[in-house]
């Protein structure tokens, strides 16, 4: 866990602290869930094989490790008991997959998934994950707005101050002041839909709005067609930011690291359409003044 490319854990810290947040797994009848963990014990579903479950359990053991009482509500990662569950899904299913394929000596393979964000066959991540696919683009898509490797925003997920330090990572550019808890309410509202979408209420989100209750208690009101467009809200603002806080020369080398983590094809076409403006505008600065006079 401690090498390039790793998450920068203190293993042996982690190791301490195992006795205290696991004191039981066992497999059972779970339906359709991966797994789950109440307190110190973790459940795997009885009906899945041993790979799948093996993937899902350090999904559920990054859960626990990260789990913490606060002022008597739970936090995880970067969730502080109101928002950033969306974050902290893809944050953990990132980890176990980094994890799972550690154990079993592979690679992490990155690839186009379609059909993977639920109620939106329009949206395509390009993703290693085998769930969280969303979830895992934008966390990337932060990472490279921030210019933060992601193994070191995964870290974040295991320091009780976490959240605070993304926040001053993501408002410490210009223009991002005091716009982090907005950020991270959009996303929470994206997954309150997306849980609903999960529990068979897909039809119903198809109609008007409707008013939506999130973990923290707090309604707003919402269905697919608005999840879509918060979706493509947080995409837009992560490009805007790479672009903002970059040089021209740095955007027009390194943009396609950005692009190929949109997962709307109109934020895609968007982005593409403001980097053929910078390269002409590049090119213009670039031409010397003599050529426009007389010869």
């Amino acid at each position: 866990m401690n090498f390039e490319g790793g998450l920068y854990l203190d293993a042996i810290q982690i190791a301490k602290a195992l006795p205290n947040v696991l004191t039981e797994i066992r497999e059972d009848n779970i339906g359709a869930i991966h797994g789950r963990t109440d307190g110190t014990k973790i459940t795997m579903n009885v009906s899945l094989d041993y790979e799948t479950n093996k993937l899902f359990f350090f999904h559920e053991l990054t859960h626990a490790l990260q789990t913490r009482w606060v002022d008597n509500h739970e936090e995880c990662s970067f969730y502080n008991g109101e928002t950033g569950m969306f974050l902290t899904e893809g944050a953990t299913q990132f980890t176990a997959e980094i994890l799972y394929h550690i154990s079993n000596d592979t690679n992490i393979l990155y690839r186009e998934q379609p059909n993977t964000v639920r109620g939106h066959k329009e949206l395509i991540p390009y993703s290693p994950l085998l769930e969280y696919q969303l979830n895992g683009n934008i966390l990337m898509l932060l990472s490279k707005s921030l210019g933060v490797p992601l193994n070191q925003i995964l870290a974040l997920g295991f320091r009780s101050n976490g959240r605070q330090l993304l926040k001053e990572l993501y408002e410490a550019f210009p223009g991002n002041e005091g716009k982090f808890e907005e950020f991270m309410l959009d996303l929470e509202k994206i997954y309150s839909i997306d849980k609903l979408i999960i529990a068979g209420y897909e039809n119903q989100l198809r109609g008007n709005l409707v008013d939506i209750k999130m973990q923290n208690g707090c309604s707003f009101k919402g269905n697919i067609e608005s999840q879509g467009e918060l979706i493509q809200k947080v995409e837009r603002e992560l490009i805007a930011n790479f672009v903002a806080n970059n040089d021209t020369s740095h955007v027009l080398q390194n943009y396609q690291d950005i692009s190929q983590y949109l997962t709307s094809p109109q934020v895609r076409q968007m982005f593409k359409n403001t980097i053929k403006d910078l390269a002409i505008l590049k090119n213009e600065q670039n031409v010397e003044p003599s050529a426009f006079g007389p010869r």
